[in-house]
């Protein structure tokens, strides 16, 4: 087994112990799973086109669900958007005087 593919199953593995135990919150274990599956897929990549396939699929997908969140509720794009209006530079007139 390449050493890649083992560090995925183990993080994937990681991530799902912490949703099932209730340590991890279900946005980092989709963040994790992403990280695994990209390994998996990278480690496997000379072994078959279909697992490569499969796997970077599920690495894309868990990443969607990492960056909008479960239900486009919570995930870091929204908390990023809603940071950002503080930031929003504001249109100001040069004093008149002077």
């Amino acid at each position: 087994m390449n050493p890649l593919t083992a560090i995925g199953f183990g993080i994937v593995l990681y991530a799902v112990a912490g949703v099932l135990t209730n340590r991890l919150p279900t946005g980092a274990a989709d963040g994790l799973s992403a990280l695994g599956f990209a390994l998996i897929a990278l480690g496997r990549m000379n072994e078959s086109p279909l697992s490569t396939v499969v796997n970077s699929a599920l690495a894309a997908h868990f990443a969607h669900r990492w960056w909008n969140g479960r239900d486009d509720q919570d995930g870091p794009r929204r908390r990023l958007r809603t940071g950002m209006r503080r930031f929003v530079g504001r249109r100001r007139t040069a004093p008149s005087h002077g």
